[in-house]
């Protein structure tokens, strides 16, 4: 019954696509894909642009008189904003101690953020707000306005990951090996509301599905997917006394689903559904799920669901592109692979040449 719900959701999901589908003949130069290659020496950006059906490389040299972005970039993030009304990016660069911001229109470099150490992730906040995990334990707000950094956290080790749900930013921390942990930050009160200790080890990507519930995928000996299942809880505190009171509190519980034996080496191998409710997934091969599975008997990790060429590919990265319903899938040997789906398979449309070692891709519209 699970594998027939799945069906029906993921049918509901295609169906709608011609609804919502960017016009891809009015594009400007500022929209489309943006390919993240970290490369070995140097790292690069690919811009790949719909209405054209074209990947331009070294995009960023391109635009900055030849000048280079720096070396083993590790995140981007694209969003608006009331300065940067056609988009910012920021590109975080551990071995360079940087976050890189540009701005989008153009793709023009505005500054070199500097004030972080070994920055492994970015995540935009309010307007003019970003959050960084750097330092081997911290996560801080920033103004990109002031060059201040407006609070720090002290979290766990390593941490490589965030995401936000809500008013929530969920980072993520690698651990010492016994195990990792998820840190919980409210960030309209800017303080810590929930510590997750997880079974296993080295979360390196996430997703928020349609309950805002966030998806955690732990590349370990084994390699899970893990559902913080938030709950708000309300408790009476001092009962029977003239001070009673009742208090709300936030919990997310891991519920952990083994998908096997450790089967690939990727490095942003989870995406989420326009409409929040299938997981696509790299275990040795692109699979999906609905985000409402009990337990691991409906996991569907033995079943591809790309035809052609790249049925049996472990792809570096996948990203589910939210206006065209496509998702880019980025392969280890530097392609960048647009799938659409049709009567429920996704084919291989259109394939590009991008950077070296490309594994994660921002859109801007």
């Amino acid at each position: 019954m699970k594998k027939l719900l799945l069906a029906a959701s993921v049918a509901a999901t295609i169906g709608f696509s011609g609804c919502g589908d960017v016009n891809i003949y009015k594009l400007e130069a500022h929209q489309g894909a943006y390919v993240l290659n970290k490369g070995t020496n140097e790292s690069t950006v690919s811009y790949y642009n719909y209405e054209r059906e074209e990947c331009t490389n070294d995009y960023y040299q391109k635009k900055n008189n030849g000048n280079t972005i720096g070396s083993g970039a590790s995140s981007m993030v694209i969003r608006k904003s009331s300065e940067y009304a056609k988009g910012v990016a920021f590109v975080t660069l551990p071995s360079e101690n940087a976050v890189e911001m540009i701005n989008v229109d153009g793709f023009t470099s505005i500054s070199s953020i500097d004030d972080f150490t070994s920055p492994t992730d970015v995540l935009q906040g309010e307007e003019g707000v970003i959050y960084v995990c750097h330092g081997g334990n911290k996560v801080s707000s920033y103004n990109t306005s002031t060059h201040e950094v407006i609070k720090e956290f002290t979290i766990g080790t390593n941490p490589q990951k965030l995401i936000s749900s809500g008013k929530f930013l969920y980072a993520a921390c690698a651990g010492d090996g016994t195990g990792a942990k998820v840190f919980v930050i409210d960030m309209s009160n800017e303080v810590k509301v929930d510590t997750v200790d997880f079974a296993y080890n080295n979360p390196i990507d996430m997703v928020v599905d349609i309950d805002r519930k966030v998806w955690v995928y732990c590349d370990d000996t084994e390699q899970v997917l893990v559902k913080l299942d938030r709950q708000f809880v309300t408790e009476t505190l001092e009962e029977d006394t003239p001070n009673e009171r009742d208090t709300t509190y936030l919990t997310n519980e891991p519920i952990n689903f083994s998908l096997g034996a450790r089967m690939s080496d990727s490095a942003n191998p989870l995406t989420i559904s326009n409409d929040g409710r299938i997981l696509y997934y790299v275990y040795g091969k692109l699979c999906a799920n609905s985000v409402y599975i009990e337990t691991e008997d409906d996991l569907n990790q033995d079943v591809s669901i790309v035809s052609g060429d790249y049925k049996d590919v472990a792809f570096n990265g996948i990203d589910y592109d939210p206006r065209t319903r496509r998702i880019t899938a980025l392969t280890s040997d530097g392609k960048l692979v647009v799938l659409r789906n049709y009567d429920d398979v996704w084919n291989d449309e259109e394939f590009y040449e991008v950077g070296e070692n490309p594994f994660m891709t921002s859109f801007n519209f």
